[in-house]
């Protein structure tokens, strides 16, 4: 991009704000080479291996898995999931599930290592589930300033921002629980913090770990500041009124795609028993 490009890009953003339009950021193809890695701009928090080992972490050094079938699962979602939001020019995933226990934030964090495996893209993500934060927790970390903190302003949205080491990817968290994540979503400091990614970062993709659907009213308040919803169902632990009732509430907002976890039924050989397919909605693309 030019600088004469860059410019007008500034000023078309600027113009739609002045209408009170959304402040949308196009995500392009990436460049050839990918864009430039900002990860050792941030703190870094070294993860926990033997944490990692028993979430179901796949860190480089996670042998005690069948790291094969599940790299190979990971990679066919984020194929799948980087076509549509580089179809659609989406920058915000939500992740979610209908109720606990479903995988969702083990599916956050592994499609995120995966995408920053790619090195086309900068990916940043955040642990916006305040009720039960889960992905320090599988990491086996603390970070020096939790997400929380930032939402209830003792700190700015740079502070909270860390790395564990692995090229592209950016994360912030916490392991600090809050009684008020409605209202601290709701607040405005969550665009503030989606803000200062888009400045700090060449075609950030976001994700966003979102408590599940049906426990509190945190998706229904984060929803409309996302592009996209990628739904996690677990086998034998989602019940189909559960789920009918999630995309209920889920139809008024774009839904990327299901994904069935923790599925017995081999999709292809290179599946695990824990991940097995994701379905594109019926969505357009």
């Amino acid at each position: 991009m030019t600088i004469q490009d860059a410019l007008e890009k500034a000023k078309r953003q600027r113009q739609a704000l002045q209408r009170g339009g959304l402040h949308l950021t196009e995500i392009p193809r990436p460049e050839p080479g990918g864009s430039r890695p900002i990860e050792r701009e941030f703190p870094r928090v070294d993860y926990d291996l033997d944490a990692c080992e028993a979430a179901r972490i796949l860190v480089p050094e996670n042998t005690s898995l069948d790291v094969g079938s599940a790299l190979a699962a990971y990679r066919m979602l984020r194929t799948r999931v980087l076509h549509r939001m580089r179809a659609n020019r989406w920058t915000t995933l939500a992740i979610t599930s209908p109720g606990p226990g479903e995988g969702k934030s083990v599916t956050a964090l592994n499609l995120a290592l995966s995408i920053a495996r790619e090195k086309n893209n900068n990916v940043f993500l955040i642990d916006l589930d305040m009720n039960n934060p889960s992905v320090c927790r599988y990491l086996g970390i603390e970070p020096p300033r939790g997400i929380v903190r930032f939402f209830t302003g003792e700190v700015e949205a740079e502070d909270v921002l860390f790395t564990i080491g692995i090229d592209r990817l950016v994360l912030a968290g916490g392991v600090e629980t809050t009684a008020f994540s409605s209202e601290l979503l709701a607040s405005g400091r969550l665009e503030l913090l989606l803000d200062t990614i888009r400045r700090i970062a060449h075609q950030p993709l976001v994700l966003l770990d979102l408590p599940p659907v049906l426990s509190t009213d945190d998706f229904l308040v984060t929803a409309p500041r996302v592009d996209a919803t990628l739904l996690v169902i677990a086998e034998g632990r989602t019940r189909r009124d559960g789920l009918q009732r999630t995309l209920d509430l889920l139809s008024g907002f774009t839904l990327a795609g299901v994904m069935l976890n923790r599925s017995h039924e081999r999709v292809t050989d290179y599946y695990s028993r824990h991940y097995a397919y994701y379905r594109q909605s019926s969505a357009s693309s």
